[in-house]
């Protein structure tokens, strides 16, 4: 009954705080400063994909030149398809080195994944980790004493954040 216990304490504080932990890192590069690149489009493709499930989707190409030279960047979303010779202006995020907005006259494209899901993980988190206290404090076992409880946790806590944020390098 120990093990399970300690078990139970080890997982529940560690899943929690690797969800919180993860959302919380997503969200950051998702804002993380950008620099920008302006040039003209040059190319333009799609390509065709099949997913696993028998459904169609595009990701669509564009080739900037810009004064540093040519690159090429794609996005699932039709609006980054654009026709040669239009000037653009291309977000590149630091942290991660993606391309976040695009830039094409006066239209502005948010490439960026949306926010839904990390406040989804972050509430599921926090629940998580207030849960996991409310059952350590509730909990009446004298097998350990409560203290030895709270410090499994924390020393979860510390290891999921970390495999948390191993896992979204």
């Amino acid at each position: 009954m120990l093990a399970m216990r300690l078990l139970a304490t080890l997982l529940w504080f560690g899943v929690s705080a690797g969800m919180l932990t993860y959302a919380v890192y997503e969200l950051n590069v998702r804002d993380a400063p950008t620099s920008s690149i302006e040039g003209t489009v040059i190319a333009h493709r799609q390509e065709r994909h099949v997913s696993e499930h028998n459904q169609l989707y595009f990701t669509y190409f564009i080739t900037v030149r810009g004064a540093t030279g040519d690159f090429e960047f794609g996005n699932h979303q039709p609006v980054t398809d654009t026709e040669p010779g239009t000037p653009v202006v291309v977000q590149v995020s630091t942290a991660t080195g993606e391309i976040v907005f695009l830039r094409k006259g006066t239209i502005v494209v948010d490439l960026r994944d949306t926010v839904d899901g990390y406040v989804v993980l972050i509430g599921l988190g926090t629940v998580g980790l207030l849960g996991a206290l409310v059952r350590e404090l509730i909990t009446d076992d004298c097998t350990y004493p409560r203290w030895l409880g709270f410090i499994f946790g924390a020393l979860a806590t510390a290891t999921g954040g970390w495999v948390a944020l191993m896992i979204a390098e």
